[in-house]
C-alpha cells in the first residue's frame, strides 16, 4: 500500500505539531515548581514589607536568596529523581538577571521604595515576556498581565500598593504554577 506525498507531508506535519506541544508541556511542568516557590516568596516579601517597611532591604534580600536557593534544591532533587544531570544554565540566567536588576537599583539612588516595588516585578515580567516568545505564549500573557496590573496598582492602589502587589505578583505566580502543574506533563 503506497502513501501519496500529500498524505506523508500531512502526517509529518501532524507529528511535528505533537512534538512541539509535548516540548511545551514538559517545559510547563518543569517551570511549575519555580513559579510556586517564587510566588510564595514574593507574596511574603510584599506583605512583610507592608508591615515592616524599614526592613525592606533585608526582606527582599532574603526573598531573592530564598528563591535562588529553592531553585538549586529543586534542580538537585529533580536530577536525582530523573537520573539526568542537572542543567544549571537557568540558574545562572536567574542570577544574571538579579545581578543586572541589583546594579540598576543601586544606580537609582533617588528612586523611592514604591518605585522600586513597581520596577522589580516589571523587570522580571519583561523577561517572562521574552521567555514566552520562545517557549509558549502563556509566559508572555502572564508577563504582560502582571505588568499591566502593576502599573494600575502603582497609579491607584495608594497605601495598599504592597498588598496589591502581593496578590498581583505573588498570586499570579502561585496561580500560574498551579496551572502549569495541572496542564504540564508529569515527568
Amino acid at each position: 500500500m503506497a502513501i501519496d506525498p500529500e498524505d506523508a507531508a500531512s502526517a509529518l506535519s501532524d507529528l511535528e505539531r505533537v512534538e512541539l506541544r509535548t516540548r511545551e508541556l514538559v517545559r510547563y511542568s518543569f517551570a511549575a515548581p519555580y513559579h510556586l516557590i517564587w510566588g510564595v516568596l514574593v507574596a511574603f516579601g510584599y506583605l512583610a514589607e507592608y508591615h515592616r517597611p524599614e526592613w525592606g532591604w533585608a526582606i527582599w534580600s532574603a526573598v531573592l536568596f530564598g528563591g535562588v536557593f529553592g531553585g538549586v534544591v529543586f534542580r538537585l532533587w529533580r536530577s536525582r529523581t530523573t537520573g539526568r544531570p542537572a542543567d544549571y544554565r537557568f540558574l545562572w540566567a536567574q542570577i544574571a538577571v538579579v545581578a543586572f536588576g541589583a546594579l540598576w537599583t543601586g544606580l537609582f539612588t533617588d528612586a523611592t521604595p514604591r518605585q522600586l516595588n513597581a520596577l522589580w516585578p516589571s523587570f522580571f515580567m519583561f523577561w517572562m515576556v521574552i521567555f514566552g516568545i520562545f517557549f509558549g505564549r502563556f509566559y508572555a500573557i502572564l508577563g504582560l498581565g502582571v505588568t499591566a496590573l502593576t502599573a494600575i496598582g502603582y497609579q491607584w492602589a495608594g497605601g495598599l500598593f504592597l498588598p496589591w502587589m502581593a496578590v498581583v505578583a505573588g498570586g499570579a505566580l502561585i496561580a500560574s504554577g498551579l496551572y502549569l502543574r495541572r496542564i504540564g506533563l508529569n515527568q
